[in-house]
């Protein structure tokens, strides 16, 4: 929000931010922000404990 210059009572809506938005969406939908599993090591959030589990897996060659 911004304040007007005119009238310093009268708060103006910031732009939208369309890609912004539509990455957060996609965050959202995939369960990285609200999932119900956490990766053990970065914390990142998931849908699945199989996918929270294999985020940060180190495989040994």
């Amino acid at each position: 929000m911004k304040r007007n210059n005119e009238e310093t009572s009268i708060l103006k809506k910031d732009k939208n931010y369309v890609k912004f938005h539509r990455l957060l969406a996609k965050a959202e939908a995939e369960g990285r922000l609200d999932g119900k599993y956490r990766c053990p090591v970065c914390g990142m959030r998931y849908l699945s404990s199989h996918e929270a589990d294999e985020c940060c897996r180190i495989i040994s060659q």
